[in-house]
């Protein structure tokens, strides 16, 4: 698959099924439970699981060495400059920056990190970016 098949979709919009499969990949993993025995536990046939337990994932949203930061901010001279202070101070790592061109009155970026030393977690870090002057919205899009 490619990185553009996929989607951020959130579970209150999704059948309940979908959690289901993942708890049944859980119960599977972590107890060692025969899968049509962790299905019934769920609710669940085995062939929906089998149909969707390759496809549906949590997020690993705290867990991992890189994390992918989207950045919205106005179009103002040194913000760039005073985010990469904030993840210095962190003592996070830039791998990649993507500063597109300004649409309007919004600058957007997209950062790249090496966070396996980051002296706080990613949602401290997140705040601490999002309370940068002219920074409208942080969002972490993914972390591996």
């Amino acid at each position: 698959m490619k990185n553009n098949d996929y989607l951020i979709v959130h579970k209150s919009i999704l059948p309940p099924f979908f959690e289901q499969v993942i708890m049944t990949r859980e119960i599977i993993n972590n107890q060692k439970i025969k899968i049509s025995d962790a299905c019934k536990m769920q609710k669940i046939s085995r062939s929906t699981y089998y149909k969707y337990k390759d496809y549906i994932y949590r997020p690993t949203r705290n867990q991992g060495s890189k994390a992918l930061f989207a950045i919205k901010t106005i179009d103002e001279k040194g913000i760039l400059s005073s985010l990469l202070q904030i993840i210095y101070s962190s003592r996070g790592n830039v791998i990649s920056i993507n500063q597109d061109a300004p649409i309007g009155q919004n600058a957007f970026i997209t950062i790249m990190l090496d966070v396996s030393e980051l002296e706080v977690n990613l949602d401290t870090l997140k705040k601490f970016l999002a309370s940068c002057d002219g920074v409208k919205e942080v969002d972490i899009m993914g972390v591996e």
